[in-house]
């Protein structure tokens, strides 16, 4: 019996040691099975603007952290922003931002935290606070300004354009509650332009008068000196008795 032993427990050890691991990844499967059936769920929700349905999706979620691990903070946190638990949905969007691995994973994240963070400094406002409403949209934007490159341009925000053209709306929004927005040049009026054309017309038939004058005074100078010239000719020939040039 005591030879026995030491062989029972070795292949005791050698059983669990190969139906541990495939209990795992039965587990495993069964859980990234039914992955796309909790994102669909949390999808619908967004969709139907229910904040609390996109929690309990993201709560289901949990298996995604081995995997994409910044998904589930992220989609629970949008479901608190949307809930109006903005402290909380920034908190969860801030954990899934540190999480991300790519600049495309990494936009989707941003601009839901920049609108979460936008939307607090609407708060604010609402609650006559302007220089909290003003620190938190300072907030937002530097975010907007360290995104990865393509994200605010939406040329590479893994979205088709959709997450850059959202940050896009929400920057020029903050950079008006910052004052940092540059104030748009007010198209010319043509009624305007046409009085300055009016007025140069005008000046300029007020100059034709005195620009006639003096033509007509320098065209008589000219006759006159051409007169006097030609009679101090003719009394040259007449003196000198000689014949006309062939001219």
């Amino acid at each position: 019996m005591a030879t026995l032993e030491p062989r029972l427990r070795r292949r005791r050890r050698l059983v669990w040691g190969t139906v541990l691991p495939a209990i795992v990844l039965l587990v495993l499967a069964a859980r990234f099975l039914t992955l796309p059936l909790h994102m669909g769920s949390a999808q619908d929700a967004h969709a139907a603007g229910d904040g609390p349905g996109v929690v309990r999706a993201a709560e289901r979620l949990g298996i995604l952290n081995l995997v994409e691990r910044w998904r589930a903070p992220f989609v629970e946190g949008t479901g608190k922003s949307m809930s109006g638990d903005l402290e909380g949905g920034r908190r969860d969007l801030e954990l899934a931002l540190s999480r991300t691995g790519n600049p495309q994973d990494d936009c989707t994240v941003r601009t839901n935290l920049v609108i979460t963070i936008s939307q607090q400094a609407d708060q604010a406002n609402e609650a006559g606070d302007a220089d909290q409403e003003k620190a938190f949209a300072e907030e937002a934007l530097t975010l907007i300004e360290e995104g990865p490159e393509g994200c605010l341009d939406g040329s590479d925000d893994g979205n088709e354009g959709e997450a850059g053209a959202k940050q896009q709306e929400q920057k020029d929004k903050l950079e008006e509650q910052t004052g940092k927005k540059e104030p748009e040049e007010e198209p010319e009026d043509p009624e305007d332009t046409k009085d300055d054309e009016s007025e140069g017309e005008e000046g300029e038939e007020e100059k034709d008068p005195k620009q006639k004058e003096l033509e007509e005074r320098n065209k008589t100078g000219q006759d006159e000196a051409e007169s006097e010239r030609r009679q101090a000719e003719g009394q040259d020939e007449g003196n000198s008795g000689g014949v006309d040039k062939p001219w």
